[in-house]
């Protein structure tokens, strides 16, 4: 029970930032709005190339190359290390089974904390048709390391 607790705790902590962040939506988009500084303006097009090199490392089967995109301290989910190899190869393996390989992510937000940016968006994974076969919401923190921005922590909503 304690255990449900606490993961029920953490899941609504991320989703009231979700919730917060989508709220903000409208004025992040708006490139002129005071509330965010030029800074997060700047990296919009860097985070969005960044998920379009991970949609494309997905697609190529390249769990290597996934993993060399997360910060040298960073975590998905509660895989941290070497475990984020094994959990890029079995989200490969998974998609290739189930013919869902193509998988896009759009930035629906995004803030800037100290020297980390804060993304939320929205996923959606599609078979070799074109058909959609799932979507979820995530939240990445991204981290630069040697003037690249890195994943840090990756959390699927």
């Amino acid at each position: 029970m304690k255990n449900y607790k606490s993961f029920l705790g953490v899941s609504l902590l991320c989703i009231s930032i979700f919730i917060e962040n989508s709220f903000l939506q409208a004025q992040t988009l708006e490139k002129t709005d005071s509330l965010y500084s030029v800074d997060v303006v700047k990296e919009w097009p860097a985070i969005e190339s960044r998920t379009a090199l991970y949609s494309k490392y997905l697609f190529d089967a390249d769990s290597v190359a996934i993993a060399k995109m997360y910060a040298e301290d960073g975590s998905v989910g509660c895989s941290k290390g070497a475990e984020i190899l094994s959990f890029a190869g079995k989200w490969i393996r998974n998609s290739i089974k189930n013919d869902t390989r193509h998988v896009t992510f759009k930035t629906v937000a995004l803030t800037k904390d100290g020297e980390l940016l804060i993304e939320t968006g929205t996923a959606e994974g599609r078979n070799d048709k074109g058909e959609l076969k799932y979507t979820f919401k995530y939240l990445v923190v991204w981290k630069q390391e040697n003037g690249t921005w890195k994943l840090y922590r990756d959390i699927g909503l």
